[in-house]
């Protein structure tokens, strides 16, 4: 079509001034003699009519060559629009592809970390490396908060390996076969939403793991002892069982007392309004009879006012005695995780504190970092302080040593729960001396 297109535009370019030219003679030819018509033979009437088809063949001609002219210029565009059209989705195909192959490769990398759990925890529950770990009441917390944590089971795997295959299906074919085709915006939407699912349970499953394996190496040099690492976390849960048992049964016992001190003092200070009512009233009687009655009745008013304000005060510090006991309580309940997502602060250090001494960090130097703050750059300070600047172990929070952080890939539930039980306890937690002023 394109080498159509040319040679009609050369043709064009030549033959039209010729053929114009050559129509325009005709007509001049035929104005000149139009004059001489009336008295001109027969054979002069013939050659005329001649030229004046010829002429207007000669002009069909033309319009025929520039129609064909226009024509080819349309077929011109519209194959660049196909070949712009093309190429955008070559390069939307290529997107979606690597989406695929990243979701792949999470995919069979969370399959084989399944495969590497069980190896490890078969290891651990009844092996030599677990007998170590026994030993260890530290490290047995640590082993319990790790296995309290989620992670991806077979059915959810299948169901992950089922979705992948069905979207990434039309790819695989249209890439065997040398091919592209339009990539839908769900598509797309739905392959990526899937690839983040998948990266973000492969990391969090690997840090379970390199969390187990830190765990048996730090255990490496303990003796081999009798009870099983299986044995061990059922004692540990059943003490935790029965402190938990015994901790609400003390509150209950602190409740319970609190509560009939201030029935006690509900009643008492109901009895001594009734009595400064009757008082009051007599004051006033006796007020009726002079000025000396009314000063009296003035000063007892003052005393029982003040003695009111001695009860509500009272009553405000049994009030947040009982606030306080329950907060305790519920700190108590949630300790393991703050062993574990706390122990880059509650640990003995130098660091964040105000002072030289070794010991746990300062919830005053946390709150001035705005590592409390609910948001990416508040959670980025708190890991800054935990993680990267710091003397003391992070345990459970991720892993960070400085730079821009792609929350998207990294596991935020961590580094949330960490600020919300800081500012949950952390007043508590600093009068019970877990974390400095």
């Amino acid at each position: 079509i394109a080498v159509g297109a040319y040679m009609l535009s050369t043709l064009n370019e030549t033959a039209s001034p010729v053929v114009k030219a050559n129509g325009q003679s005709e007509q001049n030819g035929v104005a000149a003699v139009q004059a001489g018509a009336e008295t001109a033979s027969p054979e002069l009437h013939s050659e005329l009519a001649q030229a004046r088809d010829e002429t207007r063949q000669l002009a069909d001609q033309v319009a025929r060559l520039e129609a064909s002219l226009n024509q080819a210029g349309g077929i011109e565009a519209r194959e660049a629009l196909a070949r712009s059209e093309h190429a955008v989705n070559k390069v939307k195909f290529a997107e979606v592809s690597a989406l695929c192959d990243a979701a792949t490769r999470d995919l069979g990398k969370i399959r084989k970390l399944q495969a590497d759990w069980a190896v490890i925890e078969d290891s651990m529950m009844t092996g030599e490396s677990g007998r170590r770990v026994a030993g260890s009441p530290q490290h047995v917390s640590q082993v319990v908060e790790i296995l309290q944590r989620e992670r991806p089971d077979p059915e959810r795997v299948a169901r992950w390996d089922s979705r992948l295959n069905v979207l990434a299906e039309p790819i695989t074919e249209a890439a065997s076969q040398a091919t592209t085709f339009s990539i839908t915006e769900e598509h797309a939407q739905l392959l990526s939403d899937l690839g983040k699912e998948l990266k973000t349970q492969a990391v969090e499953f690997e840090d379970q793991k390199l969390l187990m394996e830190s765990i048996q190496r730090e255990t490496a040099v303990l003796p081999i002892g009798s009870t099983t690492l299986t044995a061990a976390l059922k004692h540990y849960q059943v003490e935790q069982n029965e402190a938990e048992r015994r901790r609400l049964d003390q509150v209950r016992a602190t409740a319970r007392i609190a509560a009939e001190k201030m029935q006690a003092e509900q009643i008492a200070e109901r009895e001594q309004q009734l009595a400064e009512e009757k008082v009051k009233l007599d004051l006033e009687r006796i007020a009726s009879e002079g000025k000396i009655q009314a000063e009296e009745a003035r000063v007892a008013e003052q005393q029982r006012q003040s003695k009111m304000a001695d009860l509500k005060e009272t009553s405000k510090r049994i009030q947040e005695a009982a606030t306080e006991a329950q907060l305790e309580a519920q700190m108590e309940r949630d300790m393991n995780e703050i062993k574990g997502l706390l122990a880059a602060f509650i640990s003995p250090g130098f660091k964040h504190r105000n002072d030289d001494k070794r010991g746990p960090a300062s919830l005053t130097v946390i709150q001035n970092k705005d590592a409390l703050e609910s948001t990416n750059k508040g959670m980025t300070a708190l890991l800054w302080l935990g993680c990267a600047d710091n003397d003391r172990p992070h345990q459970a929070l991720p892993y960070y040593i400085g730079g821009n952080l792609q929350w998207d890939d990294t596991n935020t539930k961590p580094v949330e729960r960490a600020q919300e039980l800081l500012k949950k306890y952390g007043a508590l937690m600093v009068k019970k001396g877990l974390l400095a002023e």
